[in-house]
């Protein structure tokens, strides 16, 4: 049985209502300034319904200005789950926000402020996010050492998701390897009461205990100059060394 949620027909779907993250807000602002035709009105009022998907995480965030099936307007975000026909269903909480303020305030050329809930989403808002959401450490990271470290980490992220190398298949999975061991290695610095200088020195041990063949090879199967060009030099000690594995290999292959 298709459901009607937020002016759009859904059939084989459940949807449990969450909370709207950042880049929840900043994906339905794309989404509107992109769909905008008229800037001489309140955008917010001009684009009558847009929704944006997350797939990575399984949300769909909508926002519309007036509905049949949900009073005003506002900013909901669900996780989606597949379903039997005749099985759909919507959760929702009415103690969420579904205001649209922070629209509002990103509408007005300020930026969203956060304090990621990890290392993680810190990495992935500062490089994808930074236009519009002033993105803080963590607590637990958040001293001297701890954003310089993270800095450092920040570079290799920034260096890995600059190449088209690194985003599928052997690549992505030297780029998930080498972050995963580094925030560790982070950790293990800030819980001993360490220096970033120490990070940084235990960086190259860190790679060496890293299965470096695949990616040595993978750059190899390119054999493009040009993707030397585009990489090297490069801030990232991780994106160095897996282009100096791949140069020993060339070289014992010739020896």
């Amino acid at each position: 049985m298709a459901i009607y949620l937020h002016n759009f027909i859904s059939v084989g779907k459940r949807y449990v209502q969450v909370e709207s993250q950042p880049h929840h807000i900043t994906g339905i602002f794309r989404e509107i300034t992109n769909t905008c035709e008229n800037w001489h009105q309140n955008p917010l009022l001009s684009v009558d319904r847009v929704y944006f998907q997350c797939e990575e995480e399984g949300t769909i965030t909508y926002y519309q200005t007036t509905s049949t099936d949900s009073p005003g307007k506002g900013i909901w975000t669900y996780l989606v789950y597949e379903c039997s026909e005749n099985e759909e269903k919507v959760f929702r909480d009415s103690s969420i926000d579904t205001s649209v303020k922070l629209l509002q305030k990103l509408l007005a050329g300020q930026k969203l402020l956060h304090v990621a809930t990890d290392i993680y989403e810190y990495l992935k808002y500062k490089l994808y996010e930074s236009d519009f959401i002033d993105t803080h450490l963590p607590s637990d990271w958040d001293t001297p050492t701890g954003r310089k470290i993270a800095n450092l980490i920040f570079e290799e992220f920034k260096a890995f998701h600059s190449s088209s190398l690194f985003a599928e298949g052997i690549g992505k999975q030297y780029m998930k390897n080498v972050i995963n061991k580094f925030i560790e290695l982070g950790r293990e610095v800030l819980d001993n009461g360490g220096k970033w200088q120490d990070f940084e020195l235990a960086q190259y041990d860190v790679l060496k205990k890293i299965k470096i063949d695949d990616i040595a090879n993978l750059i190899l199967e390119h054999n493009d100059y040009r993707l030397w060009q585009a990489v090297l030099p490069s801030k990232s000690k991780a994106v160095e060394y897996a282009f100096d594995a791949a140069l020993n290999l060339i070289c014992r292959l010739q020896g």
